[in-house]
C-alpha cells in the first residue's frame, strides 16, 4: 500500500472502532448527529424544523445561529480529545495508536500547484 492508501485505510479502521465502541457502549448523546449514518441527517433536519413549529405554534420567539464547522475538527486540542477519549474507555494501545497518529503531523493546502 502507498502512504497516501494506508493512511485512509487506518483511519477507517480506528473510525469503524471508535463507531462501534460509543454504539455499543451508548455514549453519544441523541442529540449527536454527526457521525452517524443514515437517515440521521435527515433526522436532525425534522427535530429541528418540529421545535420550530412546536414554538411557533406556542406563539413563541424563535431564533436561531448557524454556524459553518466544516473545518472546526482543524482546531480542537488533541491533550483535551485524548483525555475524552480515556473518560469513555478508550485506553492502552487503542489510545496510544491515536496518540502517535497525531503526533508530528502537519497539513498543507496547495493552490494553483504552490
Amino acid at each position: 500500500m502507498h502512504g497516501h492508501t494506508y493512511i485512509k485505510f487506518l483511519e477507517n479502521v480506528i473510525y469503524k472502532r471508535l463507531y462501534y465502541h460509543a454504539k455499543n457502549n451508548n455514549t453519544s448523546a441523541k442529540e449527536q448527529y454527526g457521525f452517524r449514518n443514515n437517515p440521521f441527517t435527515e433526522i436532525a433536519l425534522f427535530n429541528l424544523i418540529n421545535n420550530i413549529l412546536k414554538a411557533l405554534n406556542s406563539k413563541m420567539w424563535v431564533g436561531g445561529n448557524f454556524y459553518d464547522l466544516t473545518k472546526a475538527f482543524d482546531y480542537v486540542n488533541h491533550n483535551i480529545l485524548l483525555s475524552k477519549l480515556e473518560f469513555y474507555s478508550i485506553t492502552g494501545r487503542a489510545n496510544n495508536l491515536i496518540k502517535t497518529y497525531w503526533s508530528d503531523r502537519y497539513q498543507r493546502v496547495l493552490l494553483k500547484n504552490k
